[in-house]
């Protein structure tokens, strides 16, 4: 299945693509130096992709999550690390449209700022102790309720560290997960403008994803009003679960990183033409196996991702059964692109381990993809049990031959 396949496809990843170019002219420089991407984050939202997934209904162009993770796919061929940012804004977004959890007043107003001026949004809900909030636990960010005379909470006061803060240099708004401290012990999460009193701690240095801007905050005395109160639960009670559009969306960050690779291994071994040879290393059978097995690699990788994500599309009714396919598709996408880039630097050889060529960056980013949860062990996990409640439904039938 190759995309575009619609005119509304074609329109957004031209879009992508121009941006993509864009990106990619300044991605080396800014990895070398660790420098935060801001002149990419401009073209964003000149280009007004914050509007991506949210609503028709408040001005935005309301692409699904298909839609969505082709845009991200093109992205990352341009820099890996602005796409990986700018997914999470779109995930918070369209998860959010698509379960319609939040106080509709809380979700137009955000909405109609990232369509009016381009805000960006992030989930800052990782923290150095929590560890990944997929796994559950009480956060030690906390929000202090204050009073108002009539007994009701007037705002909240909030004071912790969140890490992984990515697109921070450029954040917006922030959804941050809080204990409440009002008696109830439950976790409640918040819609919050970042400003100074968001400080970070601790500057991200990465081997891979290096210009994601993912700091280490501070929340000192943060105040929010009782109506940024997006929702409350019970601790865990978030835990796993099936939010499709951060597990594909990362997915096809990684997918365009390898994509990028592959095309670039390509160029190198259809120019590269050694005295000794007499002709490009692009005829050498080995060469080729290894381009080869990049590309089946990848080509798995997007049919299983496009395919997860239209069912997710088109069977609203059934994504509560779709856990084990997200897990699935996650492992799928960032295993074979993290073994397709290690292709491409094996067809290629020592050159690619040196800046001449992009693939040493694309495969310090492509390693960060095998962090984000699930887990390759928690997705595995979670695949034997579902095998094995299966089976356990099932009556055991012996056969023998006579």
């Amino acid at each position: 299945m190759k995309f575009p396949m619609t005119q509304r496809q074609e329109q957004f990843l031209a879009i992508a693509e121009e941006l993509a170019n864009n990106f990619s002219a300044r991605a080396a420089e800014q990895d070398r130096t660790g420098a935060f991407p801001y002149e990419n984050f401009t073209a964003i939202r000149t280009a007004g992709l914050p509007a991506l997934p949210v609503p028709v209904e408040y001005g935005g162009w309301g692409a699904d999550l298909l839609e969505t993770i082709i845009v991200t796919e093109q992205l990352a061929k341009g820099d890996g690390s602005t796409a990986l940012s700018f997914v999470m804004h779109l995930q918070t977004i369209g998860s959010a449209a698509e379960k319609r959890d939040w106080p509709p007043e809380l979700f137009a107003a955000l909405c109609r700022a990232a369509v009016e001026r381009g805000a960006l949004v992030n989930s800052l809900a990782t923290e150095p102790n929590l560890g990944s909030p997929s796994r559950g636990g009480r956060p030690q960010t906390t929000a202090r309720p204050r009073y108002a005379p009539d007994g009701t909470v007037a705002e909240w006061v909030l004071d912790g560290c969140k890490s992984f803060a990515s697109m921070f240099p450029v954040l917006d708004y922030a959804v941050v997960s809080a204990t409440l401290e009002d008696g109830s012990g439950e976790v409640g999460r918040f819609l919050i403008a970042v400003d100074e009193r968001f400080q970070v701690e601790e500057p991200w240095d990465a081997l891979g994803m290096r210009t994601t801007g993912s700091h280490t905050v501070m929340l000192r005395g943060v105040e929010a009003p009782a109506h940024a109160l997006i929702n409350r639960s019970a601790p865990g009670a978030m835990k796993g679960g099936g939010n499709a559009w951060f597990t594909l969306g990362v997915g096809a960050v990684y997918l365009g990183v390898a994509a990028a690779a592959l095309d670039v291994a390509a160029h190198y071994t259809l120019e590269r033409t050694p005295t000794a040879l007499g002709r490009p290393i692009a005829t050498l059978e080995s060469v080729r196996r290894r381009l080869g097995q990049a590309t089946l690699l990848l080509h798995t990788a997007r049919t299983q991702l496009h395919y997860t994500a239209e069912q997710w599309t088109r069977h609203p009714d059934r994504r509560a059964e779709m856990a084990p396919s997200l897990a699935a598709a996650k492992v799928t996408v960032t295993n074979h692109a993290v073994e397709a880039v290690d292709h491409c630097l094996r067809a290629v050889g020592g050159v690619g381990l040196t800046r001449a060529l992009p693939l040493e960056r694309y495969y310090r980013d492509v390693r960060a993809g095998l962090s984000h949860p699930p887990g390759d062990d928690e997705a595995l996990t979670a695949l034997a049990q579902e095998t094995l409640q299966r089976i356990r439904m099932q009556p055991l039938v012996l056969r023998s031959d006579k």
